[in-house]
């Protein structure tokens, strides 16, 4: 099944199912009204959001989207850009069940089982004011694309003196070994090992910046919501 959140109303096949009215805050959502269908209400809770269905408390959300929806576990993967939309794959247990896909103006979203019909309209609903800022970054397109390559390149100031660090301390020992009667293999030797380590130190210091990046966006992301 596939339905498409495009201003403030769900639709399937062109029928409209719900209408969503979206309350934000200073620090992000604070409620939702789902109401169509079923009537679904979202309401800022601790640590997250509480889940009522048709006077019912049904489940919770947490902060970082993970829902517990009718006894059952959900949460979306981390968006993968094509460079046209943004895509994320709908778990329940662990397992896909559906998808969401970021588009310029609207959100498309697929379930398999009828069961997991409201935790995904409850998933566009929490996801569509970041519509717009979602489509932007997939429209960036190769430009994004470069940009992350360029990631997986940088790091630390700290960790770029060290690797330089240790060719000098290499260069040193060379020019020093005629004085320490030290064979010219052993020159080699401690120029392959320089090498060595510093491209070790390298990658050591591109997986820490990675691993920063990646907390931030989560953080950033987290915040939003």
């Amino acid at each position: 099944m596939q339905y498409e959140y495009k201003d403030g109303k769900i639709y399937q096949d062109g029928n409209e199912l719900y209408s969503v009215k979206v309350n934000q805050g200073a620090m992000g959502t604070q409620s939702l009204e789902i109401t169509g269908t079923q009537n679904i209400y979202i309401d800022k809770a601790s640590g997250g959001y509480k889940i009522t269905q048709n006077g019912m408390e049904l489940g919770t959300i947490s902060r970082n989207l993970k829902m517990n929806y009718n006894g059952r576990n959900y949460s979306i993967t981390r968006p993968m850009n094509d460079g046209i939309s943004q895509s994320s794959n709908l778990l329940s247990d662990g397992t896909k069940v559906g998808t969401i896909t970021f588009s310029s103006q609207s959100l498309t979203g697929t379930y398999d089982y009828m069961n997991d019909e409201v935790p995904l309209v409850i998933y566009l609903s929490l996801l569509s004011p970041y519509i717009k800022s979602m489509a932007s970054q997939a429209g960036a397109g190769q430009q994004g694309n470069r940009a992350n390559r360029s990631n997986n390149y940088r790091m630390s100031k700290a960790y770029l003196i060290l690797s330089n660090v240790v060719f000098i301390i290499a260069i040193i020992f060379i020019f020093a070994s005629s004085y320490l009667g030290i064979s010219i293999y052993m020159d080699y030797a401690i120029i392959i090992i320089a090498i060595a380590a510093s491209y070790g130190i390298r990658i050591i210091g591109r997986k820490k910046y990675r691993e920063k990046m990646e907390e931030q966006n989560d953080m950033n992301n987290n915040n939003n919501l």
